[in-house]
């Protein structure tokens, strides 16, 4: 085959593997396997690469003959313990010197002679098996197998930056795809919900791009206009019925949480005594005494402040959410003050204007100033 076929090929394994098994696009590890899926005709003093280092490929070719010992196992095999360092150190360049030198063996079997894989046994392997179907170096089929590859890397070279559960996510726009990538990855990163949905009370159509909070009953929790949402498939649990979902990774999100007992307290002692730079969520569970709770939200439907018998339960509430809740005193029960920050951010800064049993600053927050 010629170097631009081999070169094409190789790109075509690096970026569907790409696609496959989402591993990040390398400039470096690409181009490393597009140089090594010409390698192995090293054996061929008239190739690409045996021109520049015709002291081997000379003294090659007159032992061994083209296609046999570097297109063979065995030339495989001295190939790993030359670049066998890299495994411990960048094993990224090491596949990728790997996959292209593979490359080049596995299309020229495709060849009219095939390779001799089991060298030094002269049994050829072929690929497919019926001559008529094999390309002949430099022919019009080879001409056409290039333009087809050609044509792959362009389609794969997009795939491969978003993988192909993303590609098919992009394609599909499904919510169940959206849901579990965000179950696998929320707290690295700020995700966006590219939403279209029904709001299952009004019956309005909604198209957003809905920053998400966390996950709840199968679904995820977005803001929305300024208010807290779910959406999911249940239309009894749920805000919003999920048309079309996207999601869409942003910044790198970092996450500073601390955690505040509350027994004796009330919400409206929390709000008033808790003082940040940085708005904040609310996560946690607090038990009241039912006779004193009345009911003020939907037990099924998300809210961010949900009550169910003797407890109340904070789900990324903010304190305008608190509403009627905010002179319920706990029996028992903690609350988590949740800071999600952005890149560039300032440090937060938080205090008890109350005190919190004589600790001004949280432990976990000293660091930041």
């Amino acid at each position: 085959m010629l170097a631009a076929t081999h070169a094409a090929f190789s790109t075509v394994m690096y970026l569907g593997g790409a696609t496959v098994f989402e591993y990040k696009i390398d400039p470096i590890a690409w181009c490393l396997a597009m140089l090594f899926s010409i390698m192995p005709d090293i054996d061929l003093p008239t190739s690409k690469v045996g021109r520049p280092l015709f002291w081997i490929s000379v003294p090659l070719e007159k032992r061994f003959g083209h296609r046999t010992i570097t297109h063979s196992f065995v030339g495989i095999a001295i190939l790993v313990t030359l670049i066998s360092p890299l495994y411990f150190y960048y094993p990224l360049y090491f596949w990728a010197l790997l996959g292209g030198y593979w490359s080049h063996l596995q299309i020229d079997m495709a060849n009219i002679r095939g390779v001799d894989l089991f060298w030094p046994s002269p049994i050829r392997v072929v690929m497919p098996g019926k001559r008529a179907y094999r390309l002949e170096v430099g022919s019009k089929a080879e001409m056409i197998v290039l333009c087809s590859l050609l044509v792959f890397c362009v389609g794969l070279y997009p795939m491969s930056s978003l993988g192909l559960r993303g590609g098919l996510h992009q394609i599909l726009k499904d919510f169940d795809i959206s849901y579990d990538e965000f179950i696998e990855v929320q707290g690295a990163n700020w995700y966006t919900l590219e939403l279209k949905a029904i709001d299952n009370l009004t019956l309005e159509h909604i198209n957003c791009n809905c920053p998400i909070l966390g996950a709840w009953q199968s679904g995820l929790i977005i803001e929305h206009n300024g208010k807290v949402r779910s959406v999911g498939k249940s239309q009894m649990q749920h805000n919003l019925f999920p048309v079309d979902a996207v999601l869409i990774k942003g910044e790198p999100l970092r996450v500073i949480s601390q955690r505040v007992d509350m027994k004796g307290r009330s919400l409206r002692w929390l709000v008033n005594n808790l003082k940040a730079n940085h708005g904040y969520y609310l996560v946690g569970e607090l038990y009241v005494d039912a006779d004193k709770v009345v009911n003020v939200s939907q037990i099924e439907t998300y809210h961010p402040v949900l009550w169910g018998g003797d407890k109340v339960r904070l789900h990324y509430a903010r304190a305008e959410d608190l509403g009627e809740y905010l002179n319920v005193t706990a029996i028992r029960g903690e609350v988590v003050v949740q800071f999600w920050l952005r890149p560039g951010d300032k440090p937060v800064e938080l205090t008890f204007a109350g005190g919190m049993d004589g600790e001004e600053v949280p432990d976990v927050l000293k660091e930041m100033f």
